[in-house]
């Protein structure tokens, strides 16, 4: 599959040797054969407990190789993370050890999918 306007392909199974070396294999995920495939980016987004701050956590994020990229205003309970080498695999490796922290809620992975248009 190629995504229209964008420098993305999407192959099923191993990559041939033939791939250029400058070139970001990620990988891919769906729920079903024939569903749309979501990739993972870079970003995790963590929520704690209500009323549980972000800096409280803020030294054990750290200590996993990960910065705190945003807080929503909306929720300071919560925040977007990114891997400090700014690779996909690091961030994805992360996610049961931010699962384990003190009074953790949701550790999810941001997905992207193309872009759906519902017909009426």
């Amino acid at each position: 599959m190629r995504l229209a306007g964008d420098d993305v392909s999407i192959l099923r199974g191993t990559p041939p040797p033939t791939v250029a070396a400058d070139v970001e294999l990620l990988p891919v995920y769906s729920t079903a054969s024939n569903a749309t495939p979501a990739v993972a980016t870079t970003r995790i987004f963590l929520r704690l407990e209500d009323n549980t701050p972000i800096d409280s956590v803020r030294s054990n994020i750290e200590a996993l190789d990960l910065r705190v990229d945003e807080i929503p205003a909306y929720a300071p309970h919560s925040a977007w993370l990114e891997p400090k080498s700014g690779r996909v695999d690091d961030a994805l490796s992360k996610l049961d050890k931010l699962r384990a922290l003190p009074r953790v809620a949701n550790v999810e992975p941001q997905l992207l999918r193309p872009r759906g248009w519902k017909s009426s």
